[in-house]
């Protein structure tokens, strides 16, 4: 509604009220290049276009941001719980390793054996994944302490864009709609399946191998790999273009393209050992991990896989059948993000529009 002080800025010859963002008078919705001008003024609105510069946060979006955020506190104490596991369980794994041996894998999309081996290598593999999965979660939390200052200082705007907040939020959503899924599945009376009976060391070894070695292969190899030659060849960054291999480079219509392959290959991957049914939840997975890829780094992708892999944890510590406090804790924190279905897909839908509809948008 228009203000007591519109005939002021009308006086000054304004197209909008600087107060309240009245039209005083016709204009062509064509925008304009002094939008940052009045920004750096501190005015709410463009005098000359009428732009919301100062977009005030409405409650339910204020609510959940702090859902989001109550999620990720959370959910990153279940995964330092599951990080605790992974170590616990070393000396339980590690004597297994010789006589069990290990085999690194492929997509294409089926599943092919590349090489197998056994013994001291079989070890040292096993150490390796350890300590990818160490280096992600320092990443994780290092990445989220500037952040974490800012929100304590008032600033809640760059928590908002740091893999702590984003990978917990996703990991609930994704949980939700597949919960859903199963449930539907179960009421169409087809056979999921289950899990096969194992030790508890070979499900935390196995479950290990993939969350790191399965985003090597999808998301390194299909998404960093194309991308950082294509970098290579455009001379873009030259040599720093092969920093791309580990994800964080942005967005276009080339890694959009990657993203939906990976995701496919990931999902077409799971058919096999798993049936028909299991590729909607993986390719859903997928272009979660591919975004994530993109716009953190692999670290981010392993600590989801990492998270959702290793959900068992409290049974092997506990040598209980469940994990009854891990699974009800998912459930709530699922629940209450429901929401971000709708958030992510709408920023789903913009970005695919500024993307394709932008002709001149940089490789960056």
């Amino acid at each position: 509604m228009p203000c007591d002080r519109c005939d002021e800025s009308r006086e000054k010859g304004f197209t909008f009220c600087v107060y309240c963002g009245e039209m005083l008078k016709p204009y062509p919705r064509s925008g304009c290049e002094r939008c940052e001008e009045c920004r750096s003024n501190g005015d709410k609105f463009c005098i000359y276009c009428g732009k919301r510069l100062i977009e005030e946060e409405n409650t339910f979006l204020k609510i959940g941001f702090y859902v989001g955020l109550v999620t990720a506190a959370l959910l990153s104490f279940l995964l330092l719980f599951e990080y605790y596991v992974a170590l616990w369980g070393i000396p339980q794994v590690l004597p297994h390793l010789p006589d069990y041996g290990s085999t690194m894998i492929m997509v294409i999309p089926a599943v092919i054996n590349v090489v197998s081996f056994n013994g001291v290598m079989s070890q040292i593999y096993y150490i390796l994944l350890v300590i990818a999965v160490t280096i992600s979660i320092a990443i994780y939390a290092y990445r989220s302490f500037k952040p974490t200052i800012f929100l304590f200082n008032g600033n809640d705007k760059s928590i908002r864009d740091t893999a702590f907040y984003e990978v917990c939020v996703l990991f609930s959503v994704l949980f939700f709609w597949e919960l859903v899924y199963l449930l539907i599945l179960t009421a169409m009376g087809i056979d999921t399946g289950s899990l096969p009976e194992r030790d508890a060391w070979v499900w935390m070894y196995e479950l290990i191998e993939a969350s790191v070695w399965e985003e090597v292969i999808t998301r390194m190899l299909m998404i960093g790999l194309p991308f950082t030659l294509v970098a290579l060849l455009m001379k873009q960054e030259g040599k720093g273009s092969l920093k791309y291999l580990f994800g964080g480079m942005g967005f276009n219509k080339f890694t959009i393209v990657l993203i939906f392959f990976s995701a496919f290959m990931f999902g077409a991957g799971h058919i096999s050992g798993w049936g028909w049914w299991k590729f909607f939840p993986t390719f859903a997975f997928g272009l979660i991990a591919g975004y994530l890829f993109c716009k953190y780094g692999v670290y981010a992708t392993i600590i989801i896989h990492f998270l959702t892999d290793y959900m068992s944890a409290e049974s092997w510590l506990f040598n209980s059948d469940a994990s009854i406090m891990t699974t009800l804790l998912v459930i709530l924190v699922s629940l209450v993000c429901v929401p971000f279905t709708y958030v992510y897909l709408k920023k789903g839908v913009i970005a695919l529009y500024n993307i394709f509809g932008n002709q001149s948008r940089d490789l960056k």
